[in-house]
């Protein structure tokens, strides 16, 4: 695998706390915990931010939280939510394009996996016009293309923004479509049958757990950089929490027993960030009133820090 020299890059940390999509939705700020201190977790996010800046000459600004407003709560009142989702990523899409507009990385802290829409696209909409081409790199374990009008959202963004879900009045502008090609898939395992034949349909990368186990997870890294390297200009990652073992790690609305190890994720997390073409990431679908132990936060921090500068 290529050793790529990291750069000097400015972070922006952008809270998504919108969690009405999801299998276990709350109206609870899932971000704001992070950010904070408390008996479970020796160390909050906004403590660590400063000893990064202060300590390590890093330059991360913490820019609050993208809270729906009463729009969106009256479309989720209605149950319209395709038309709650579209608002929220009104308001979010153009909070990720500054950030990329100033010079400098998004961090957005979901949040259900259905902010991503809001997320991804304005990585696609500031360097396609600019004839870069765009990968996502989408660590979960689910495909998250489910083209169904049935079950949750937060299950449907890489669907929506290919284009491949066409109900309640969903569409993406054709020249904002995110290319089937463009996607590549970590750790998937619980696949929907209709999910399974659109990623056949289109040969869609899939580095799943079982590809994992058979490679090995070094190989599988190596792997998936060199296509990254080879074919692409920009690329982009979407982290969800349910791609950690599940047997471990439960703070989330969906765990899946048999997935990454936090060893494995922050390895995977640190490589990608660390390279020149990395452009943004968002970590979604974290639920801190299940984390009983605080573990999961630590590790959540862990993984946001690995962003920035942490070495394994």
């Amino acid at each position: 695998m290529t050793t790529a020299k990291p750069e000097r890059k400015s972070f922006d940390i952008i809270g998504a706390p919108f969690n009405q999509l999801g299998f276990v939705p709350t109206d609870n700020n899932t971000v704001q915990p992070l950010r904070e201190p408390d008996e479970r977790c020796w160390l909050g996010l906004t403590e660590w931010i400063a000893v990064r800046n202060q300590r390590w000459g890093g330059d991360i600004r913490d820019m609050g939280d993208v809270l729906p407003d009463d729009r969106i709560r009256q479309h989720l009142h209605y149950g319209k939510k395709e038309q709650a989702l579209a608002a929220y990523c009104q308001l979010l899409h153009p909070q990720v394009l500054a950030t990329y507009q100033q010079g400098r990385v998004p961090i957005i802290l979901g949040g259900d996996h259905s902010i991503t829409v809001g997320t991804l696209q304005a990585t696609l909409d500031y360097f396609q016009p600019r004839n870069e081409s765009v990968a996502v790199v989408w660590i979960d374990t689910h495909a998250d293309c489910n083209d169904s009008p049935a079950s949750n959202l937060h299950g449907k963004p890489l669907a929506m923004l290919m284009g491949e879900y066409c109900h309640n009045g969903w569409q993406v502008a054709s020249d904002s479509l995110l290319k089937p090609e463009s996607v590549y898939y970590v750790g998937v395992r619980d696949l929907m049958p209709n999910e399974a034949a659109l990623l056949e349909r289109h040969g869609i990368t899939n580095y799943n757990m079982e590809y994992i186990d058979r490679h090995g997870f070094r190989q599988m890294l190596s792997t998936l950089v060199e296509q990254l390297e080879t074919h692409y200009d920009r690329f982009f990652v979407s982290f969800d929490y349910d791609s950690l073992d599940g047997a471990i790690y439960r703070a989330c609305a969906t765990p899946n027993v048999g997935g990454l190890t936090a060893r494995e994720a922050l390895t995977l997390v640190h490589t990608l960030a660390a390279h020149p073409k990395f452009v943004g990431m968002d970590l979604v679908e974290y639920l801190p009133e299940k984390d009983d132990n605080g573990v999961s936060k630590e590790l959540m921090i862990k993984l946001i820090d690995a962003v920035w500068g942490f070495r394994m």
